[in-house]
């Protein structure tokens, strides 16, 4: 394979520079008593099929090491309904679902502070601090290993993404870093400390991020028939990113601000929304790993991963196009790179790899129509399309006011109208003014919901409150797996799920090229396309093989927990598979 950038000197003498100021010897090649270290990684939007269908094209000693000396779990889907970045991080470490940790989206209307509110952002009296993991409810497979070895071993999470990486963590993580496209550098927050380490600072100074600036991505391998394997490179509905084209090759620019730092940041955006995200963080977890000695103490260490680039390219460009299978062989190139070093610094047979995604992405509409269905081949994809994401704003107000009030009065029925968001929030004092039922509201608006184009079903709290609702679980198949994302403090009052391969999205996306140019397609759906994600497993003690019986990505938190010979978390509620593990 032929890599299609190339690195300055300038750049490789930063590597340099950055790895000799920590060298350790290479570790011994013998298998230990127990791990040194275990290194849960995460590619955020790997979808399930993408390393079965590319395994032809994946070199040695990457995914197909994962695939062939450790455990392969090929039918591996998240069990709950909203599949995004926050919710799926958190799973995987606590081993539950929302309905149990609290982490229903990557932000919610919090009607406590009548506020939106993210995933990782301080409650008032923690503003401060900054962001934290404040709101997650339920343990994670670091906080266990904290709390039993008292504090010997060490919990670091890393990501580009703060989310990722908070919600992955030990809520007391020895290292918690993310990074800051507004700076270009890696960082943390006051809840995990007031400074960043030492070596961290060194690193930043270095400026790693700056390296690939007035340079192109372009195609990782020229001997790869793109188009064969994917699908055309300038498909009529795919984004632009950040001043990056719709075509291979995409140019790392400045942006167009006369101010330098918003300039300068559409560059680190660009740096993101491509492979070299994932290498920055790549190089920035081989610094940690060597600067912490992580893997080389008494104890064992846990190591969480999060590589986000490849969810932000597969927004931008979709699925099925050339920029996500580069992604992907790059990313099987990346793995290849990370265990060597493990190899090297920490010694095989001495740690563990546990390898998953946080969710799916569905298709774009405009190239999933015509074609196989994602889940059955022999069916057709017949219907597919955007949905106007008003159908949850101005359109269900105007229903209600027209249901419920006379002579063309209006209300404000929801406290927080969002678009494309699929829960509801109704507006409790509006309903109070009104004298109406709560329940009677829900119902009928999603009744409505319910006979609209592109809606599948939608759920009411008061159906989902209910825990022995037989009915509303013979009604439709979805019951189960919306419930397991509803919270009741965090959750809205309907929640509207969208029909297979379709989208809350203009209409008129692909007429204005312009506009939504980095976000053309999304997930957070039940449906197989977003709830079916990859699960690897290799190390010491793990019988290799390919599976095919239905596993959830939760068993994640189990199997890590296994690994570090400790419990799992208190709220973990699948166990990590039989015959998995040596006796």
């Amino acid at each position: 394979m032929h890599k299609c950038w190339r690195w300055t000197v300038a750049a490789i003498v930063m590597v340099a520079a950055c790895t000799s100021l920590f060298v350790i010897p290479a570790a011994e090649s013998q298998e230990p008593a127990h791990p040194k270290l275990v290194v849960m990684v995460v590619f955020d939007q790997m979808r399930g099929d993408y390393p079965k269908k590319w395994q032809p094209l994946f070199g040695d000693g990457g995914f197909k090491r994962l695939q062939t000396d450790g455990a392969w779990f090929t039918n591996c889907h998240y069990p709950y309904a909203y599949t995004l970045t926050a919710p799926g991080h958190t799973s995987l470490s606590t081993g539950t679902t929302p309905s149990q940790h609290g982490i229903i989206a990557n932000d919610w209307y919090d009607r406590a502070t009548a506020e939106s509110v993210t995933s990782v952002s301080p409650p008032p009296e923690a503003k401060t601090k900054g962001v934290g993991p404040y709101r997650r409810k339920a343990e994670s497979v670091g906080d266990v290993l904290l709390r039993v070895l008292m504090g010997k071993g060490r919990v670091a999470s890393l990501s580009i993404k703060d989310r990722a990486a908070i919600l992955m963590a030990a809520l007391r993580a020895n290292l918690c870093y993310w990074f800051n496209t507004q700076t270009g550098n890696f960082g943390t927050s006051a809840y995990y400390r007031p400074d960043p380490h030492p070596w961290v600072t060194k690193f930043n100074k270095l400026q790693f991020a700056d390296q690939w600036l007035d340079k192109s991505w372009d195609r990782f391998d020229n001997k790869v028939d793109y188009a064969k394997y994917s699908g055309p490179d300038d498909f009529i509905s795919e984004g632009t990113g950040y001043l990056q084209g719709q075509t291979f090759p995409h140019p790392f620019k400045l942006g167009v601000a006369k101010d330098a730092k918003k300039s300068k940041k559409n560059y680190y955006d660009a740096v993101t929304n491509s492979p070299m995200g994932n290498e920055l963080l790549l190089q920035f977890a081989k610094t940690a790993i060597v600067s912490e000695k992580l893997g080389q103490g008494d104890t064992v260490d846990l190591l969480c991963l999060s590589f986000s680039s490849n969810d932000t390219i597969g927004h931008c460009w979709g699925p099925d196009s050339q920029e996500v299978l580069d992604v992907t062989l790059r990313s099987d190139a990346l793995i290849k790179d990370l265990l060597d070093f493990l190899d090297a610094k920490v010694g095989k047979g001495n740690y563990y790899v546990a390898l998953s995604a946080d969710h799916g992405v569905c298709p774009l509409p405009e190239f999933a129509k015509g074609k196989s269905a994602y889940d059955d081949a022999t069916k057709i994809v017949a219907d597919a399309g955007r949905i106007e994401p008003e159908i949850l704003t101005t359109q269900a107000e105007a229903f209600l006011n027209q249901q419920f009030l006379a002579d063309g009065k209006k209300a404000p029925w929801f406290e927080e109208p969002r678009k494309g968001n699929p829960w509801v929030y109704l507006n409790r004092a509006t309903l109070k003014e009104l004298k109406l039922p709560q329940a009677d509201v829900e119902r009928a608006l999603a009744g409505w919901f319910n006979k609209q184009s592109g809606i599948e079903h939608a759920f009411t709290r008061t159906e989902l409150m209910n825990p022995r609702n037989e009915e509303a679980k013979e009604q439709h198949p979805l019951f189960e797996s919306v419930k397991r994302s509803f919270y009741p403090s965090a959750s809205g009052d309907v929640m509207v799920i969208i029909k297979p391969y379709h989208l809350f999205s203009p209409a008129t996306l692909t007429k204005n090229p312009d506009k939504l140019t980095s976000y053309r397609t999304t997930h957070g759906t039940p449906h197989p396309y977003d709830t079916h994600v990859p699960l690897m497993v290799m190390g010491p003690r793990i019988v290799p093989g390919v599976r095919d019986q239905r596993v959830t990505p939760q068993t994640m938190a189990s199997i890590l927990a296994e690994a570090l010979g400790v419990p799992p978390p208190t709220s973990a509620a699948y166990p990590a598979p039989p015959g998995l593990f040596k006796k």
